[in-house]
């Protein structure tokens, strides 16, 4: 049996909970949800879960599966109005994206929404947060450009 578990949830091997396939992709229901219909965007066909590493064409045909999966799901919930895309990929190395809805977010207009967590990260904790936290200084932020910029 293969090793990779969303493999066997493609091969129907392993239980899941579709909510939209097509002939190259699949979504389902994270079983470890963490908001109610956190969805697992997949390609078919197994490929590493690092996206900068999957040719573009793979990595654009998940992306545009995985907007219309966010758009039925901003359409099943009234409190929806966007989905959170989350290429993370520490769970399982078959590349996958995680759409997180945004519960509570419906508005006539788009409006900041601001976060009261207030934590920087040194290392990655095993989540991800969107938050802002105090304001770079511009001299480090520069040195910061200069070595992404210098990178090969």
């Amino acid at each position: 049996m293969n090793e990779c578990i969303f493999c066997n949830i493609v091969a129907g091997t392993a239980p899941s909970h579709i909510v939209h396939e097509d002939d190259a992709h699949v979504a389902f229901l994270s079983i470890f949800p963490n908001t109610e219909a956190v969805t697992v965007v997949i390609p078919k066909q197994h490929h590493g879960s690092y996206v900068v590493d999957v040719p573009d064409s793979v990595s654009d045909a998940l992306l545009s599966f995985a907007k219309k999966v966010a758009k039925k799901i901003d359409t099943a919930y009234e409190d929806v109005d966007r989905c959170a895309f989350v290429f993370e990929g520490f769970g399982v190395d078959h590349l996958h994206i995680k759409l997180f809805p945004l519960h509570g977010t419906t508005s006539d207009t788009w409006r900041e929404r601001k976060s009261d967590v207030d934590k920087y990260f040194e290392f990655y904790e095993g989540h991800i947060s969107s938050h802002d936290h105090k304001r770079a200084d511009d001299a480090t932020l520069a040195q910061i450009a200069e070595r992404i910029r210098k990178a090969p």
